[in-house]
């Protein structure tokens, strides 16, 4: 897609962008700024306009969506490795309960197990 387009596409749907960005975690969007503002040094030096405009776009667009996160208290959309690790925690955590569940259901037969050995000795020396 050429520079224009790209340009054009960024202004038409600036709302739709900013909106989307805005769910991101702020780190992620500082980072994201930072890439624009590399990215931009580079295209001055090498005198490329289309693409300090196209930069310059976005800058705005990141600067937009931080402060309309932050003014509206938008909570962040987690990606899907969040949601994977997420997933992946709840059935380690579930595993750990039906462990310690089967645990238990094992060690009261071997505490009675104990119980009748230890009242099988007393009752063998109560009959002396």
């Amino acid at each position: 897609m050429s520079i224009a387009i790209r340009i054009k596409d960024c202004i038409d749907n600036h709302d739709k962008y900013v909106a989307i960005m805005a769910t991101l975690p702020d780190k992620e969007l500082a980072k994201k700024l930072y890439l624009v503002h590399i990215q931009s040094e580079l295209a001055e030096k090498t005198k490329n306009t289309g693409s300090l405009e196209l930069l310059e776009v976005w800058h705005q667009q990141i600067i937009e969506a931080r402060i309309y996160k932050a003014e509206n208290k938008i909570a962040d959309v987690p990606n899907e490795i969040e949601l994977t690790i997420a997933d992946i925690e709840i059935i380690v955590v579930k595993s750990e309960q039906r462990h310690d569940v089967l645990n238990e259901m094992t060690q009261p037969t071997e505490k009675s197990r104990s119980e009748v050995e230890q009242q099988d000795n007393d009752s063998q020396l109560s009959l002396f």
